[in-house]
């Protein structure tokens, strides 16, 4: 299992919350959909048949 531990400084606590408000918010989801992203494909890759 693959885990980042994402530290952002001088933000209020749960502040994703804030997306489209704060600069912060949207580059922490933007980071969380690219992990994401990331370990979808690789599953698909690795489960597809192969050829």
């Amino acid at each position: 299992m693959d885990v980042i531990l994402d530290v952002t400084a001088d933000v209020p606590h749960v502040f994703q919350a804030f997306a489209g408000l704060l600069d912060e918010a949207d580059e922490a989801l933007d980071r969380a959909a690219l992990f994401l992203t990331q370990r979808i494909r690789a599953r698909a890759a690795a489960n597809a048949p192969a050829r």
